[in-house]
């Protein structure tokens, strides 16, 4: 279980690393990428959370969880 960890936080320092290297442009370039994957994740655990919630209710919940306000 240490070398998971010790593996984790290299991967980690890795990950910081490699953005703080990025230029501006790289960085305007992935933020869509990564702000996509985070919805994905949201999704994800939104329907852990509500099994039975429908695709409708999950993006509502997505964009609620994003925005802190309700879809306009």
């Amino acid at each position: 279980m240490e070398d998971i960890a010790k593996l984790a936080a290299a991967i980690d320092r890795e990950k910081v690393e490699s953005a703080r290297r990025a230029s501006i442009e790289e960085k305007l370039r992935d933020g869509p990428q990564l702000f996509a994957q985070a919805c994905e994740m949201m999704r994800a655990g939104i329907r852990v959370m509500n099994p039975a919630a429908t695709a409708a209710e999950i993006e509502e919940a997505v964009w609620t969880r994003s925005y802190n306000c309700p879809r306009p």
